[in-house]
């Protein structure tokens, strides 16, 4: 139940759905002559488009997010294993083209191929089951697998966990598959702007995992002057609302 509600409520209330919904519900309301509250609707959506558009809103709650945590310096000496949340391909064009497309995360990707190169003798566990209700049959861990064979790289040590919807169940069924114990040394890698989330669910599960962010959109320094990248600042504004809007869900709900 989760799990939908959670879908159908992001699919409404991105910010960029969520401005058009009031620009579209203000043009109606005045359309139908009920001028005081369309002209308040209308512009409340037009004033949020504009800020949102053009003002670094965006790209400063990136660079919250994305501060939070650093990579380890140095290194653990030894670590029992490594886990990796999914998220860095397209299922759908993926099915579409019968290749993986990788997307804005492939960091994740490339960070895990790392460090199973670092730590010769880690468990690896990727976990990333179908993330959408109409993708129920993509598994991501699967492609990603069959990508990793591809380039030619050793897959014996890796474990691909293939039912996790969300970052919740990701935990759940890798500390199933892990059965961590206290003072093991696991490393935890999805990207910067989805750390703070994700090592928080981890933490409220008792498992004691070093964060180890892989990618980032912003270069770290808050931002004060508008920009003419539309797209830009709502795509960053998208990601980073949707990450605070999963925190205030979890919480809300009791996984953290």
């Amino acid at each position: 139940m989760f799990f939908a509600l959670s879908k159908i409520f992001w699919l409404l209330c991105s910010p960029l759905t969520f401005i058009g919904l009031l620009i579209l519900g203000g043009s109606i309301l005045i359309f139908a002559r009920r001028e005081r509250w369309g002209r308040l609707i209308l512009a409340a959506g037009c004033g949020l488009f504009l800020v949102c558009g053009f003002l670094p809103v965006g790209s400063n709650l990136m660079v919250a997010l994305e501060n939070k945590y650093v990579k380890p310096s140095p290194l653990p000496d030894k670590v029992e294993g490594i886990i990796v949340l999914g998220g860095m391909s397209d299922g759908t064009l993926t099915a579409s083209h019968d290749e993986v497309n990788l997307n804005d995360n492939a960091e994740r990707l490339t960070a895990m191929i790392e460090l199973s190169r670092h730590y010769p003798q880690a468990q690896v566990i990727f976990t990333s089951g179908p993330g959408f209700a109409e993708e129920s049959s993509y598994k991501e861990s699967r492609n990603i697998e069959k990508l990793l064979k591809q380039i030619g790289i050793s897959t014996s040590r890796f474990i691909f966990e293939d039912q996790a919807r969300n970052t919740y169940e990701n935990m759940t069924y890798s500390r199933e598959i892990a059965h961590p114990q206290p003072g093991d040394t696991w490393l935890l890698v999805t990207s910067a702007f989805h750390m703070p989330r994700s090592a928080a669910i981890f933490a409220a599960g008792d498992w004691a995992v070093i964060p180890y962010p892989a990618g980032y959109i912003e270069e770290g320094e808050y931002l004060i002057k508008p920009s003419l990248d539309l797209l830009g600042n709502f795509y960053k504004l998208h990601v980073a609302t949707r990450e605070i809007v999963g925190i205030i869900a979890y919480h809300l709900t009791g996984k953290l």
